[in-house]
């Protein structure tokens, strides 16, 4: 794809079909992500993703937990939505109306998340523990990298917390050490034709998110 094309299709995606990734895509589309900058190179964030048997078993767990009300342990504790200043509070209320106003009933939404949006796989981003703040900035242009590199082969994204909420999960199956912050997880997968694929979120008016001065 074109770049442009690339940037503008990478859209949150939370339903998939059961087609699988081949392997050596998921391995590209990694190597790809590798190319992202890194601070003094330190390439701190380590990626393990879940496929077949060991996803079938997170999604299962996963499922269990949410249906038995088990409250989230995240790695990265999960900020109030106060905390995020009046801007970005504002940006989350128009986001969860907007939703609600393109599908009428949120119960789509809630169902695809605790699913893990049936995804075929699903890539977990480490750093160690012991990293410096810095290696978080790193690991977001990683992730950003790696789904443009998922786009552009035609393999849709979506980045989220419900991923994430239980780390146990990936530590259990992929062995992931304690010494390392489950810090985020990248559904991947061949879109559906579902309604719930068709959502953009809005996007601040650039006049709002640039300072240009000469």
């Amino acid at each position: 794809m074109e770049f442009q094309e690339v940037i503008k299709k990478r859209t949150g995606k939370r339903s998939f079909t059961d087609k699988q990734i081949p392997e050596q895509d998921l391995c590209d589309i990694v190597r790809d992500a590798e190319r992202a900058p890194s601070w003094a190179n330190a390439q701190a964030t380590h990626v393990y993703i879940a496929t077949g048997e060991s996803l079938r078993k997170i999604k299962a767990e996963h499922l269990a937990k949410v249906d038995g009300g088990v409250k989230s342990n995240s790695d990265i504790p999960v900020a109030h939505r106060q905390s995020w200043g009046e801007k970005s509070l504002a940006n989350q209320d128009q986001l969860m109306k907007d939703w609600k106003d393109f599908l009428g009933d949120l119960q789509p939404f809630i169902v695809s998340q605790k699913i893990l949006y049936d995804a075929s796989a699903v890539a977990y981003l480490t750093v160690p523990k012991t990293a410096p703040q810095w290696a978080l900035i790193d690991l977001g242009a990683f992730a950003k990298t790696l789904m443009l590199a998922a786009q552009d082969r035609g393999i849709g994204s979506t980045p989220a917390h419900e991923i994430t909420k239980y780390p146990d999960e990936a530590r259990k199956y992929l062995g992931i050490p304690d010494d390392e912050v489950v810090a985020l997880g990248i559904a991947l997968g061949y879109p559906t034709d579902e309604k719930i694929n068709d959502f953009v979120s809005q996007r601040m008016p650039v006049e709002e998110v640039l300072t240009l001065k000469k």
